[in-house]
């Protein structure tokens, strides 16, 4: 059974399997009701207890430091990343975890667009998962592929997956359309480092369609790990 709670001003939606192992969702306000429908028969599938999470400030909250917004209405980014990193295990995470009656987890994160780019930024700055996947991550973010070269990751994490859509580096904004380069760039740096990482290119567009790139995540994710 899928439940949905709210907690802290973030809202999560759980689909609970009998084991240590959660997959947290950073999900985008539109893509909830896809989750939901995903998520029940996902959580068997992959023997994973699955949980997303929504409701967070997209444009600041994921974003690891400030830089021009894309959009002319689009607010700027806001670059408050850490803080909120720093919130994930002390209080969303034991609220979840403990509601739920997991005591020892198995985390693997997945991030779609600008969470995409969170969970790559976060690979290096927390041992708290052990598997990491960017959606169609805005690795084209200022100055990150770059920055990302220079930086170590966690040895915490054991397996990175990348997808993208064939048709995002057409985009119209000339930073967006890096977005190929960028995303290449970091998976290239993620093997020089020593991890295991695949990248995917589908067809389609921004994370369109969203279900199938997710079940193509989290079976590179875990079809390494032991059940």
């Amino acid at each position: 059974m899928v439940k949905t709670c709210a907690y802290h001003g973030l809202e999560y939606t759980v689909a609970k399997f009998c084991n240590d192992r959660i997959c947290y969702i950073l999900l985008p306000e539109g893509l909830k009701e896809d989750g939901k429908k995903w998520m029940e028969e996902a959580s068997q599938h992959y023997a994973c207890t699955i949980v997303t999470i929504s409701g967070m400030d997209w444009n600041d909250a994921l974003t690891p430091w400030p830089a021009k917004g894309v959009f002319k209405k689009e607010k700027d980014f806001g670059g408050r990343a850490q803080d909120f990193l720093k919130e994930l295990p002390g209080e969303y995470f034991l609220s979840i975890e403990t509601t739920i009656g997991v005591k020892n987890a198995e985390r693997t994160l997945v991030g779609i667009s600008l969470s995409g780019l969170f969970a790559i930024w976060a690979s290096t700055k927390t041992d708290i998962f052990t598997g990491i996947a960017s959606i169609s991550g805005s690795l084209w973010y200022d100055n990150f592929a770059e920055w990302f070269k220079e930086v170590q990751i966690n040895p915490a994490v054991k397996k990175f997956f990348l997808s993208l859509g064939d048709k995002e580096k057409k985009s119209k904004d000339a930073r967006m359309a890096t977005v190929e380069d960028a995303t290449n760039a970091v998976a290239e740096a993620i093997r020089a480092k020593g991890f295991s990482v695949e990248l995917k290119i589908d067809e389609g567009t921004h994370f369109s369609p969203i279900v199938p790139r997710l079940d193509v995540a989290l079976k590179s994710l875990y079809k390494s790990f032991s059940l």
